[in-house]
């Protein structure tokens, strides 16, 4: 959900800027056409496109991102500090809340970071996943994987005005009215949409600076936690059905049988792990991509895992307000209720500042990844358009904002399920391409490879497979979501046969440079 200006970015930019992106892939597969009839070439020639084995890695001076490079940009994508991790404890209870926090990142989080560190050495070029699809399935569901990304991408973006009144509210109450509160949050989004309009760019000093005063009040909160914490019991509770408060709103009691949101909980894990793959798509920077991406990918897990465990875990202990009322945003009336107006306010500033970083972030990359799809005719002609001043693409960028427009007025379970479920197409789709491509381009080399044969990946794949499908089909419980999902989806199917990507999307790409 991030962006570094150098070399990231200018990588980045440069790469969507040339008038075939796709061209990149030449030296990696073989495009022939082949035609009957030399004078109706144009109209009906067939576009035959299969994968060729890759070379060897040639290195490149341009490749300046290291282990610590990728686990910055990593850190920053994937969660960018705790803020939004609260439902996990209050949708099951602290005990299976840390348990899940401690089980999850080894089930699903490193068979991604793993999937991801084998094919980012195999295939280190700019464009990551959506290569990785293309080489395994071809052009139509290389187009569906970078569109449900993009989608997904636009759709998380809606989070985070929503979060930001959500934390402002933790502190100082809620809005009141629906009405208001729906143009606070748009003019929040259209506000951190102008320095996508604008060229304004996040660069690398800016996201570590960005990074630690993020998480240097939560740090505070873990030990402060630790510390004057009253109510250590509370980490083994778990949550019932029978809760009753006073009338301050503290707990009185909780009794009955185990009742677990299992949907809130699995989808707010997912939410706060996912984005590792993610790194994928800057392939091309990295320098020594064999070693790189799977010594980064483990650390970043390893450091997000923590990043959630340690506040949440002094937070439970000191539990005041009581564990059962926490929601997104909670933090804020957490460090409250320790008696400290100024960590309070550092946190409320924090969440701000994490929520913007993220966003602007996040729709640099969204509307980049959807220009770039234009000028390769994957995306209608408008949306590759650039701004003469600026250079942006202000067309992907206001087709992004009113997307999110529409979309802010859900609520952050609603919405949480709605990126998910999308991110959970690509990322099945991802597995099923690392298993193909094990079969089809088993001589390709890769610099790094994940033990085990084909077997035994099938089975290590088995339940993070089972996971994302259980994100993917749980959204359609809900009907607004499941429209929304089932509508994006479809369009997306029907635009690539409209286009016919499966025949005609190399046709353009100029094999003699």
């Amino acid at each position: 959900m991030t962006a570094i200006e150098s070399p990231l970015v200018a990588s980045y930019d440069q790469s969507l800027t040339t008038p075939k992106r796709l061209e990149r892939l030449r030296d990696h597969s073989t495009v022939s056409v082949v035609s009957s009839n030399d004078h109706d070439h144009d109209e009906k020639a067939s576009v035959q496109w299969r994968p060729s084995n890759l070379g060897t890695l040639k290195e490149d001076p341009a490749r300046q991102l290291t282990v610590l490079g990728i686990v910055g940009l990593c850190y920053f994508s994937v969660c960018g500090g705790p803020i939004g991790s609260e439902p996990i404890i209050s949708a099951g209870g602290p005990l299976i809340g840390l348990i899940l926090l401690l089980v999850f990142p080894v089930i699903l989080g490193l068979p991604i970071a793993y999937v991801t560190a084998e094919l980012s050495a195999a295939y280190p070029e700019d464009g990551g996943y959506t290569v990785w699809v293309l080489h395994a399935f071809g052009p139509f569901w290389g187009f569906q994987c970078g569109y449900w990304a993009w989608i997904s991408g636009v759709i998380d973006n809606a989070l985070y005005p929503g979060l930001a009144v959500s934390t402002f509210a933790e502190v100082y109450g809620d809005i009141g009215s629906p009405t208001a509160e729906y143009f606070i949050k748009a003019a929040i989004a259209v506000a951190l949409t102008l320095p996508n309009l604008l060229g304004i760019r996040i660069v690398g000093n800016g996201m570590v600076v960005l990074s630690i005063f993020v998480m240097i009040p939560f740090i505070v909160l873990f030990v402060w936690g630790l510390v004057s914490g009253h109510d250590w019991s509370a980490l083994g509770e778990m949550r019932r059905s029978d809760i009753a408060y006073d009338s301050n709103g503290d707990l009185v009691s909780m009794t009955g049988g185990l009742d677990i949101d299992w949907s809130t909980l699995i989808n707010t894990l997912f939410w706060n792990f996912n984005g590792a793959v993610g790194m994928s798509v800057f392939g091309g920077e990295v320098r020594n991509p064999g070693q790189t991406y799977p010594r980064a990918m483990l650390i970043s897990v390893l450091l997000i895992a923590l990043t959630y465990l340690m506040p949440l875990f002094g937070a439970i202990v000191f539990n005041s307000p009581n564990w059962t009322t926490w929601d997104d945003g909670s933090f804020s009336s957490i460090a409250s209720a320790m008696g400290d107006t100024f960590l309070s306010t550092w946190i409320m500033l924090a969440s701000f500042a994490s929520n913007a970083g993220m966003y602007i972030a996040e729709l640099f990359c969204d509307s980049f990844q959807i220009m770039g799809m234009a000028q390769n005719d994957l995306a209608p002609a408008f949306l590759k358009t650039r701004n003469k001043r600026f250079n942006t693409p202000h067309n992907a960028v206001f087709a992004s904002l009113i997307v999110i427009l529409v979309l802010i007025e859900f609520d952050f379970n609603d919405i949480v399920n709605m990126t998910n479920a999308l991110s959970a197409f690509y990322q099945i789709l991802i597995f099923a391409a690392f298993i193909k491509l094990r079969y089809t381009h088993a001589d390709l080399k890769r610099p790094y490879k994940v033990p085990g044969s084909i077997p035994m990946l099938l089975v290590g794949l088995l339940i993070p497979t089972a996971l994302l499908v259980y994100i993917a089909v749980d959204v359609f419980f809900t009907l607004a979501p499941a429209m929304i999902v089932l509508g994006v989806t479809l369009a997306g199917v029907l635009y690539a046969r409209w286009k016919k990507f499966t025949r005609a999307q190399f046709e353009d790409l100029n094999l003699d440079e």
